[in-house]
């Protein structure tokens, strides 16, 4: 499986089959599905506000029934502002 650059963003859940109340998954207009979840650093999530834009180093996976990104927790990542967010979709594929 190949590894790529990904951006998520946290967000609070309820209702979830999760013991972590802040989960991650990826922004819009990346060409991945914006309901799917990504396995990544309980501490990460937890540093940053709520709404935190991401960019993770990371892979699909496929576990049970859905599929999901990956980063390890111990890998480095870098927090956007919502501009470099931008230039980062737009660059998507060039």
């Amino acid at each position: 499986m190949s590894y790529f650059y990904a951006v998520i963003e946290t967000f609070q859940t309820s209702g979830e089959f999760s013991h972590n109340s802040i989960r991650a998954r990826p922004i819009p207009g990346q060409g991945l599905p914006i309901n799917m979840r990504v396995e990544c650093s309980t501490a990460m999530r937890k540093k940053y506000p709520v709404g935190s834009k991401i960019k993770i180093w990371a892979q699909r996976k496929q576990t049970g029934v859905s599929a999901h990104l990956y980063t390890h927790f111990s890998w480095e990542y870098k927090i956007l502002t919502d501009h470099e967010v931008e230039l980062f979709i737009q660059n998507i594929d060039k």
